[in-house]
């Protein structure tokens, strides 16, 4: 080991030289990583912002996959089924829901904005507050009122700093009094913003604006996180009932849950974290190529080193030793700098507000494990070489 720091020592651009392709690849696993599991933190604690906690699913109408628009909306959920889902014994709240894109006019200002009917629990069951106003009330239920409460991106759009209550929005052709505004949770990552709705009462949207009968979704909160499961066979059992399916028919409805929608994400990471780590992997087999290629030069350009040692009793497993030390540091070496770097990149990210990063051990785990297998895998060849030289070929 002596020899070996020696050596890297006094041939400093070829040391510079081989940790530089390890420092690159180590910093972009680093990154990756810390990438990966900051999106994910950030995605669990946006789901459970927008009031989408593990004791909370969501039935949709219609079949099929997960956030995919189907050719017709779907007819088969109603205010009855809702009815039914609340008389569970597990289920604590039920939120029947209605939605439609429709496009809000205020004065000469428009904008296109998801507008749902619901009931007054839904502000319980999203842990959504007011900002200022109120929200829907039992009363303006009974009385289909026509009243509105808005997210704050039509709030924004429409109004434009003028106060928004007491004031009439128009959704389609009908006239809202705006009596709430609702607080800003603020666009995801993925683009989404949750703050771009109306919320109407359910009468209403079903008497006066949409005149229609049927749910677009209903939310669904239980007692128990634990009970979730429960809940969602019981439901799966009262759907099928009330919908007539015989046993061999498919669900005409579909589950959305906090790990549904967080597979899903993952899915659409899949592919690029694949491509970052395939891209990672390469430039560490780069790293590898050029430790094993300048060590060969550097073979060469020790040959009298070499023969000396050999000629003061340094046996061909000396030598081999001397040679794997060297590269198995260098790649240590570079694989400290290539996390330091990554992690200030990644912190970087971070303070910049530009990708959700998160530091943990694994990093720092991994460029331990590949910095050493880098270092032995790439540098037996040029030990090995350095070995089998004859002190007499050395020395001539």
């Amino acid at each position: 080991m002596k020899q070996a720091f020696r050596g890297l020592r006094l041939n400093k651009t070829n040391t510079a030289l081989m940790t530089l392709g390890i420092i690159i690849g180590i910093a972009s696993l680093t990154v990756i990583v810390a990438i990966g599991e900051g999106t994910k933190k950030s995605v669990l604690n946006r789901i459970a912002n927008l009031g989408f906690g593990p004791d909370a699913f969501s039935v949709y109408a219609g079949a099929g996959r997960l956030f995919f628009r189907k050719a017709q909306m779907p007819t088969n959920l109603t205010l009855q089924d809702a009815d039914d889902i609340a008389a569970l014994p597990s289920v604590r709240i039920v939120v029947p829901r209605q939605r439609k894109r429709l496009r809000a006019i205020y004065s000469r200002n428009n904008t296109s904005t998801r507008v749902y009917g619901v009931t007054p629990p839904w502000q319980e069951a999203r842990a959504w507050n007011v900002a200022d106003g109120r929200f829907l009330s039992d009363q303006d239920m009974e009385r289909k009122s026509k009243v509105a409460v808005l997210g704050a991106t039509p709030a924004r759009n429409l109004f434009q700093g003028i106060d928004p209550l007491g004031k009439s929005v128009r959704l389609g052709t009908v006239f809202f009094k705006v009596i709430g505004i609702l607080e800003e949770k603020g666009v995801t990552e993925s683009g989404y913003d949750p703050d771009n709705r109306i919320l109407i009462p359910l009468s209403t949207s079903m008497s006066r604006m949409l005149h229609q009968t049927y749910l677009h979704s209903i939310r669904i909160q239980v007692l128990d996180p634990g009970q979730v499961s429960k809940a969602m066979e019981d439901v799966t059992a009262l759907l099928r009932q009330n919908h007539n399916l015989s046993s061999l028919a498919a669900d005409d409805f579909r589950f959305v849950t906090p790990q549904g929608i967080m597979e899903w994400v993952n899915k659409q990471k899949l592919a690029m974290n694949r491509m970052l780590l395939l891209i990672s992997t390469i430039s560490l087999l780069v790293g590898g190529i050029v430790i094993m290629n300048i060590m060969l030069v550097s073979v060469r350009e020790r040959i009298r080193e070499i023969g000396i040692r050999r000629c003061f009793g340094a046996s061909r497993m000396d030598i081999t030793q001397q040679f794997l030390c060297e590269s198995v540091v260098v790649s240590l070496f570079g694989g400290i700098l290539g996390v330091g770097l990554g992690w200030g990149i990644s912190a970087g990210l971070k303070y910049m507000d530009w990708i959700p990063t998160q530091i943990d051990w694994q990093p720092f785990a991994l460029s331990f494990v590949f910095s050493t297998l880098i270092g032995l895998l790439f540098g037996i060849q040029p030990a090995r070489k350095a070995a089998f030289l004859t002190p007499e070929e050395t020395l001539r």
